[in-house]
């Protein structure tokens, strides 16, 4: 198996956190959970195999994607196949990084899988038939970078209410939205309309996946657990909000999560 990753040059480097690639995936368990990061995804399959997201209340069930296609902004967890052999590559946009590469609100993709030709048409598959002709990564990387930029349209400006926003709400997730608007000087229905459109979601929603992700790496990296200690420093009201947030993210308590842990914070693996 071949796992790369690299950095984007500026300016995408603002929009977007990394590109990864691997080949030929060599893992033993068939689905993973993949929990809520606040980040959109895009991927696109360098294999012919048809890839599954799962019903998560039903593991029977399951929908297939080909080619490519873009993860939203998750809510709660999501349940993935890991299909061995596979080959992928991806990008991992920021949070509120994916809205300059697309013509529409972020929220029209939250919660949601989407097959990237019904966004971009048949650019798609052309990249993905350069990609798959291409046999060096560093060149596959610098082909999808340069789509990437083309796509942007130079339309890479940000959104400074939202990033100063993202930025409070990273610090301290507790904080009053109307107390955050007001300090950005915007009215908070606007702040709201302005995250609908960059992150695909709202402010408060943002803030507790960020308390929830404080936590994961607390959880993660902490070899002791003592839960009410955790729940406090992490901003939760008591250890009962704090279960009852863990649960509803991640479909599972934290002592069960610090027991599965595998080698990436946001991926569980179910078999």
């Amino acid at each position: 198996m071949i796992f790369r990753q690299r950095q984007p040059c500026a300016p995408l480097s603002k929009f977007i956190d990394g590109y990864w690639l691997y080949q030929d995936l060599a893992v033993e368990h068939t689905k993973e959970k993949l929990l809520p990061n606040g980040a959109i995804e895009l991927i696109i399959d360098l294999s012919p195999m048809p890839k599954k997201l799962y019903d998560p209340l039903d593991l029977t069930r399951f929908t297939t994607f080909r080619r490519a296609w873009i993860s939203g902004m998750q809510r709660r967890y999501i349940v993935i196949g890991a299909e061995r052999g596979s080959s992928m590559m991806g990008v991992h946009f920021r949070t509120g990084g994916a809205a300059p590469f697309f013509g529409f609100p972020m929220s029209e993709l939250t919660a949601s899988v989407i097959e990237l030709d019904l966004i971009w048409k048949r650019e798609v598959y052309a990249l993905r038939d350069r990609l798959l002709e291409e046999p060096d990564i560093p060149r596959k990387f610098d082909i999808l970078e340069k789509f990437l930029l083309a796509k942007s349209r130079g339309n890479l400006d940000g959104d400074s209410t939202v990033e100063v926003a993202l930025s409070a709400l990273r610090r301290w997730p507790v904080l009053p939205l109307r107390e955050l608007a007001a300090r950005i000087g915007v009215s908070q229905k606007k702040m709201i309309a302005r995250f609908d459109s960059r992150v695909g979601c709202t402010p408060k929603l943002a803030a507790r996946i960020f308390r929830f992700q404080r936590a994961l790496e607390v959880a993660y990296r902490a070899k002791d657990h003592d839960w009410a200690a955790l729940a406090q420093h992490c901003g939760y009201y008591d250890q009962s909000h704090f279960i009852h947030e863990f649960q509803e993210f991640a479909g599972m308590t934290a002592a069960e999560y610090a027991r599965r842990r595998t080698e990436y914070p946001d991926y569980i693996h179910l078999d």
